[in-house]
């Protein structure tokens, strides 16, 4: 605890953040327990998964901190701006708890890793100390003209995308930018939706993980991995408009593969466009709808795949994109967004965003090019996880924290 103490104090603020959860929650905590590697951690967070970050604080070292809202607030919950006043005088009354540890415990450093948009804004920002913020996201959009692949939720999205740049002009959002010291920014699209004069102090850094699961697959052999007369497409995640699966089914008709069959697995309010689609291109026999599968289940699913197509036009990570990297599993995608950020030339194919037609057609040539390449998958198969293991494992996120920290609480020893 003495070297803890040399390297300084810091408040982390986590409104989700669950040892046991999954996605943001399991982020929220993860961030923090990297943290106490080296520092001393005070942690901010709601109330709903205490016993589990309590059990967990005292393994790592960490004090923990719970604000609630009043029930009444809590009750309106994902309720638009019902949701939105909720998370805000959340963050009020953390930012009151930050003053009060800030003159009791002298802290060096202040760092808000969930929520993880732009959105909710940092107002804990202005103790007076070095901060960081992120990784936000929330400034991703889907690419002019691409409208089409969302079926009925494409005014949706043209009413976020207006909603967005409304946020971003609103003075708490200003403020929490101007005084973060560093922003973790997930992707360029986020990136370049932020004013200028903000891009010095941002940094690119992608919410995603790996798993103990996932760092724990063992790749099959490259012949295992490569063999099979069908070839066999996946996708996992969530059926929502955004994942664009449309896209695929146009891809696929271009391609003209032959032996192929694409499984979709999961659930959502698109999954019904998504199959009349399949019916109207005539693919009805080669998609597969598998529905929602208990997590359990989801390697058996990866294990047969020969690439996992993620077409997202808006996405700030892709957790299912990781899933699949980390079990050796090529991607293609669009290089848009998260993804974008995620997969390089080596470990998969990314599709420029240009025009729908010259996407169709790249992706097209992509899933041709992969069946009639076995040799080609095994290579980004290989490369996919050693990517996984070299970008997105708590080493590389805890790293990456410590050079930041250092760099602003030691500015003398840790500046360049």
């Amino acid at each position: 605890m003495k070297s803890k103490a040399r390297a300084g104090k810091v408040l982390m603020i986590a409104y989700a953040c669950d040892p046991r959860g999954s996605g943001e929650h399991w982020l929220g905590w993860g961030w923090a327990e990297q943290a106490s590697r080296s520092y001393e951690v005070e942690l901010v967070t709601t109330p709903k998964a205490r016993a589990a970050v309590e059990e967990s604080s005292r393994a790592a070292g960490i004090a923990p901190h719970f604000i609630d809202v009043p029930e009444w607030l809590r009750s309106l919950a994902d309720r638009g701006w019902a949701s939105w006043s909720r998370k805000l005088a959340w963050q009020k009354r953390v930012a009151r708890l930050a003053r009060a540890l800030n003159r009791e415990k002298k802290l060096s450093l202040v760092h808000q890793t969930t929520f993880h948009t732009f959105r909710v804004p940092f107002l804990a920002a202005g103790l007076g100390i070095p901060s960081v913020w992120g990784p936000i996201a929330g400034g991703e959009h889907v690419p002019p003209g691409f409208g089409r692949y969302l079926g009925p939720a494409r005014w949706t999205e043209k009413g976020r995308t207006l909603v967005n740049r409304f946020w971003l002009q609103t003075p708490a959002i200003q403020r929490s930018l101007r005084q973060a010291s560093v922003l973790y920014i997930s992707n360029r699209t986020t990136l370049d939706f932020l004013p200028l004069r903000f891009r010095a102090k941002c940094r690119i850094v992608s919410p995603n993980a790996l798993r103990p699961e996932d760092q724990q697959w063992v790749c099959p052999p490259a012949e295992a991995a490569a063999g099979g007369a069908a070839f066999r497409m996946l996708y996992v995640g969530n059926c929502v408009a955004r994942r664009a699966i449309p896209l695929v089914l146009e891809a696929l008709l271009q391609a003209r593969l032959g032996d192929y069959e694409l499984t979709v697995v999961g659930d959502g309010p698109a999954l019904a466009h998504w199959k009349r689609r399949a019916a109207e291109l005539g693919l009805a026999a080669n998609v597969r709808f598998a529905g929602k599968v208990p997590r359990a289940q989801l390697d058996a699913f990866y294990a047969r795949a020969d690439v996992l197509v993620f077409p997202a036009l808006r996405d700030s990570g892709g957790s299912a994109l990781l899933e699949a990297m980390a079990r050796g599993v090529p991607v293609i995608c669009l290089d848009w967004a998260g993804p974008g950020e995620m997969v390089d030339e080596t470990s998969g194919i990314k599709v420029p965003v240009s025009t729908p037609e010259a996407a169709v057609g790249a992706f097209a040539a992509a899933l041709a090019r992969l069946q009639r390449e076995p040799a080609l998958r095994t290579r980004l198969a290989r490369a996919a996880r050693a990517r996984a293991e070299a970008r997105f494992g708590w080493d590389a996120k805890r790293q990456l924290l410590e050079e930041t920290y250092l760099k602003l609480i030691h500015p003398d020893i840790g500046g360049e």
